[in-house]
């Protein structure tokens, strides 16, 4: 859609993986030469470096649009990411983002019966899952609406958004299950680590079960909330 609207050359698209960046390019192949996108391949803090790698007019090069998905969701400092995309912006240039909110996204212990469990277990067990979602150092988990808006207008952008929730529908393998309940070898804890914190080894296996005979298999609608973020960069003002 952007190729659609903008001048030849005018487009650059940011993937995070070398996979992400060579199957865009394999898509721009597509074009001619003139018309492909120029993809960058990184995180956002490298985006001005790689602009003024590129020499020329090119290193002060700002955008009338800006549109991501999940583009700063898990940056771990996102105040700074704000003020780079309001940074890589013209003067009444647009950023628009969908971003996933892990804060509000599907509780495992709601999609199975704990009816068989003791009570204890079941309290201990929500209490559990509930604070990887409490957790303050986490920069995946850590902000919400407010924040958001407070680091876009900390960078000088004036700000509309709005909250959705969604279900998809969401087949639950054995694989996702023996995700969940296996212990992380490094990096973030999985989720039976997080558990642990409350559960004991044999009440975990209790829990475990539950997700085997129950939604091993199955289908279930799966809960996400996206907050859809319209930003501009206010024109500068010719008075004066």
């Amino acid at each position: 859609e952007a190729l659609r609207r903008v001048p030849e050359g005018g487009v650059y698209a940011l993937a995070r993986t070398r996979r992400d960046a060579d199957a865009l390019r394999q898509l721009a192949e597509r074009l001619p030469q003139v018309e492909r996108p120029v993809v960058m391949e990184g995180r956002l803090e490298e985006v001005p470096t790689f602009l003024a790698l590129q020499g020329g007019a090119r290193a002060e090069l700002h955008f009338d649009a800006i549109v991501g998905y999940n583009s700063i969701f898990d940056d771990a400092d996102k105040a700074a990411a704000c003020a780079t995309l309001a940074s890589l912006l013209a003067p009444g240039g647009v950023l628009s983002l969908a971003e996933r909110v892990p804060q509000h996204t599907q509780r495992l212990y709601r999609l199975v019966d704990a009816g068989t469990l003791d009570a204890d277990l079941v309290a201990r067990w929500q209490a559990a899952e509930e604070s990887i979602y409490g957790d303050a150092a986490d920069p995946l988990v850590n902000w919400d609406a407010d924040k958001m808006r407070s680091w876009l207008e900390a960078a000088r952008l004036e700000v509309a958004m709005k909250g959705e929730n969604e279900a998809s529908e969401t087949p639950i393998t054995q694989a996702m299950v023996e995700r969940w309940f296996t212990p992380a070898a490094s990096g973030r804890p999985a989720y039976v680590d997080r558990l642990s914190t409350h559960v004991a080894a044999g009440e975990i296996a209790q829990i475990r079960a539950l997700f085997d005979r129950q939604i091993v298999g199955q289908t279930v609608d799966w809960q996400a909330h996206t907050l859809f973020i319209t930003a501009r960069r206010p024109k500068e003002s010719t008075s004066g």
